[in-house]
């Protein structure tokens, strides 16, 4: 039997070890916490790396948990491992299926794996979006989430080694009174393959002209493009159709005006004089060496400019930038931005 001093002595015992099982798991709770926080902050700055490792630390003792598989497979995306970000997902979406941000993370994964796979194919079918289906035909939004920016790799549609000279050559034009998009053209295309590529970019001035063809009999032309090859020694030859055009669009629209005597917005029927501005790019590369054709695409870009008899030359070389970053992306790899879902606790 015990006396009153081992008695109490026993129940101080007791209490230490009731308290250490209470205060482990606040403990451990709070540990993960602060973890998840900085795991949260190392995503949002694009650190994509220990973001991954924080999530991963804390997954080991929280298994069951969906938002953590899910920050997982953003991060796999972000680091381009593709087979984990789709483990993730596959797991988020089982442990919690109705789950919004789950579910639009994943579809967008999806459009860009298949996006992805077609580029690898060198099949060039529009897009499929694949659609989820949601259990009950509900969605869950529940889970407190920022956005996030991934930025996900496209491979070049062409496939070339790296090491080829290029020789941008004339385009076929329409002669449009506006400017020279035929000289401008050739000089965007060339100093983008200079400072994004590795290629040797020749620079034969002027531009060699191209045979006054029709587009189908021009590319059929390999004696011309072999031609070109043993000339200069160009392993890929870049040349195309252009033309770039502008329209009238002024007419009467809806717009919202100040009024000076109340000082409302108010909404009224005015005449907005504006231009539209059209440029539309075919491009061909060929193979110097055997003179066929290895790639042949459309670009297109417009703009909407207010007023009337604006200088078309600073909306062509604007327009003309993208078309030239366009083109580039058909023998470099070009970087996606898209938007997911991250939890935070």
């Amino acid at each position: 039997m015990l006396d009153g001093s081992s008695l109490r002595v026993h129940l101080a015992v007791v209490v230490c070890l009731v308290a250490s099982v209470w205060t482990a798991p606040a403990q451990a709770g709070k540990r993960d916490k602060r973890v998840l926080d900085f795991a949260a902050q190392m995503a949002r700055v694009g650190s994509w790396r220990e973001a991954n490792h924080r999530w991963t630390s804390v997954l080991a003792n929280n298994e069951e948990n969906s938002h953590l598989h899910n920050n997982l497979a953003v991060a796999a995306e972000a680091l381009g491992d593709w087979d984990e970000a789709a483990f993730r997902y596959e797991k988020a979406l089982e442990l919690e299926p109705s789950s919004f941000h789950i579910q639009e993370n994943h579809r967008r994964f999806s459009v860009y794996r298949e996006k992805l796979r077609r580029a690898m194919d060198g099949e060039d079918a529009e897009e499929r979006r694949p659609a989820l289906a949601v259990p009950g035909g509900d969605t869950n939004r529940k889970g407190k989430v920022f956005r996030v920016t991934v930025g996900l790799p496209m491979p070049p549609r062409l496939k070339v080694t790296g090491d080829e000279s290029i020789l941008v050559i004339s385009f076929l034009d329409d002669d449009t009174h506006l400017l020279d998009i035929n000289r401008e053209m050739v000089r965007f295309l060339r100093s983008a393959f200079r400072n994004r590529t590795a290629h040797e970019v020749l620079e034969i001035n002027p531009p060699p002209a191209v045979p006054e063809q029709t587009v189908d009999d021009l590319l059929a032309n390999a004696e011309f493009w072999k031609h070109l090859y043993r000339e200069y020694g160009a392993d890929l030859i870049v040349s195309g159709v252009l033309s770039f055009d502008r329209e009238d669009v002024s007419g009467y629209k809806d717009t919202d005006v100040v009024s000076p005597r109340t000082g409302q917005k108010v909404r009224q029927l005015r005449f907005i004089e504006q231009e539209r501005f059209s440029y539309h790019m075919e491009v061909f590369f060929m193979d110097g060496p055997t003179g066929k054709p290895l790639h042949r695409d459309k670009l297109q870009r417009s703009a909407i400019v207010a007023g009337a008899q604006n200088d078309p030359i600073t909306t062509f070389f604007e327009l003309s930038d993208t078309m030239a970053a366009e083109v580039l992306a058909i023998i470099t790899t070009r970087i996606r931005a898209d938007s997911r879902a991250v939890f935070k606790y």
